[in-house]
């Protein structure tokens, strides 16, 4: 389950689009390209796609592994624990404070005469919302993570985040520019540059002793990518660029704000049991045990990445006014996400051990049944996350928010019940317990919708 958008209150003018009706400006309104010889097939476009989508995030997470690895080698648990918490905060605060800019980009940008006025607001927007953010959250620091106090020292904590979650999210909002303007093939070429560039400056750190080189060497390898993708961008956008042949037609920031709508919440929601668990898991442990709980969710979330590509994909192939044809599409989808996620978390179930080893035997002893559960989660995710974007493709705004809102709920309250009475182990039953249930849930109501099909269709 992932998201992205809302609303450049700071766009330096009216935003143009093209189309003749209010329908173009939502991007649900693009038909499913269906092939009756292949329309389930791998190069059926929903599914390529999708396929690209996820191979982009597969080399980005093996690089990003490789990172993890060094950081374990390199460091001792407790220091890789707190600099994994503190990364973790990064990414929460970034995805409260691009307001899902990034998915408004990828609707407009590409049919928008004032393309780079359009980018630069949203930049702005991103830039001034992430430094209020992290300020915020480096000022409070004292109450919901004292730990990270303790390590940082408080000014120095404070500092930290007012830089890092605006820089974090510009990083995120850059690949949304990129790919609006067709060059989807750079996103990936900068998220390798960047995990290069980390490893570079980890062992620097290391090297070094600087305790905090984990966070700090990330930092600066966003800072650098920020300005190079930025300068590059600034040139990118230069000139007309709405398609020839096509009526212009103003997008107001109510029309930007309906388009996120309540998408946005669901995906906050989300967000807090991805990235927020980190914090809950080194507060009721300590750093060693965010250390090796880390280490397990970055292998599991390479797993959940799999069914969100697959999703955007289908969002981007799927009609809004063809049920059945959506009904196909998000069929598809969790055939053909199942046939990948499936072998990987058993895979990783049975060889959790083995896997966790090469970070360190104390992460092998400590956290092998973890990354069992978490792994084995991924395969019930692949319902819950196809629901949700068949939910977006419907715009049925409940769905959007409480599935996400009520699988993120059940993480974190099943994380601060079981983790104190078991360990670690607790937050991986509490992530499989809650995404087999939201599964379950899914399944009944998709067999009870399918019956009462069948029954009128009977009369």
């Amino acid at each position: 389950m992932t998201g992205d958008e809302p609303r450049p209150a700071a766009t330096t003018g009216p935003i143009r689009s093209a189309g003749n009706d209010d329908a173009d400006l939502d991007a649900s309104t693009v038909r499913i390209r269906v092939d009756r010889g292949g329309a389930d097939g791998w190069r059926a476009p929903q599914h390529r796609d999708g396929m690209a989508l996820v191979l982009s995030s597969a080399v980005s997470s093996a690089i990003g592994m490789l990172f993890w690895v060094l950081a374990a080698r390199l460091f001792d648990p407790a220091t890789v624990g707190v600099n994994s918490a503190a990364l973790s905060a990064v990414s929460l605060l970034a995805s409260a404070s691009h307001l899902n800019l990034g998915n408004a980009i990828l609707r407009f940008v590409p049919v928008s005469d004032r393309r780079r006025a359009l980018v630069a607001g949203c930049f702005a927007v991103g830039l001034g919302w992430g430094a209020v953010v992290g300020l915020g959250f480096g000022v409070g620091a004292n109450v919901w993570a004292p730990d990270l106090v303790a390590a940082f020292g408080h000014p120095a904590l404070i500092a930290f985040y007012v830089i890092s979650v605006p820089l974090w999210t510009v990083f995120v909002l850059q690949d949304s520019a990129l790919t609006a303007i067709k060059r989807a093939s750079l996103v990936l070429v900068e998220n390798l540059v960047f995990a290069l560039l980390k490893i570079a400056l980890l062992v620097v750190a290391a090297a070094l002793g600087l305790v905090f080189g984990i966070a700090v060497g990330t930092l600066a390898a966003t800072l650098v990518l920020v300005l190079a993708v930025t300068t590059y961008l600034a040139r990118a956008l230069r000139g007309p660029t709405a398609p020839a042949g096509h009526t212009a037609r103003t997008a107001t920031a109510r029309d930007l704000a309906g388009f996120v709508g309540v998408d946005y919440a669901g995906n906050l929601a989300w967000q807090a049991a991805v990235f927020g668990l980190p914090l809950i898991v080194i507060a009721l442990t300590d750093p060693g045990g965010a250390a090796v709980y880390g280490m397990a969710w970055q292998i599991t979330y390479s797993l959940y990445l799999v069914a969100s590509g697959m999703g955007k994909s289908m969002v981007v192939h799927s009609a809004a006014g063809d049920s059945a044809a959506i009904e196909r599409a998000r069929r598809g989808m969790d055939r053909k996400t199942i046939t990948l996620v499936l072998p990987g978390a058993v895979v990783a179930a049975l060889g959790s051990y083995l896997i966790l080893s090469v970070f360190g035997s104390t992460y092998a002893e400590n956290g092998a049944l973890l990354l069992a559960l978490l792994a084995l989660s991924a395969i019930p995710n692949v319902v819950t996350n196809s629901a949700l974007w068949e939910a977006r493709v419907r715009r049925n705004r409940a769905v959007q928010f409480g599935l996400p809102a009520a699988t993120s709920a059940a993480v974190i309250v099943g994380t601060l019940v079981l983790v104190p009475a078991m360990g670690i182990t607790g937050a991986g039953w509490a992530w499989l317990a809650a995404q087999s249930v939201a599964a379950a849930v899914i399944l009944l109501h998709r067999r009870k919708a399918q019956r009462t099909t069948e029954k009128e269709e009977t009369r």
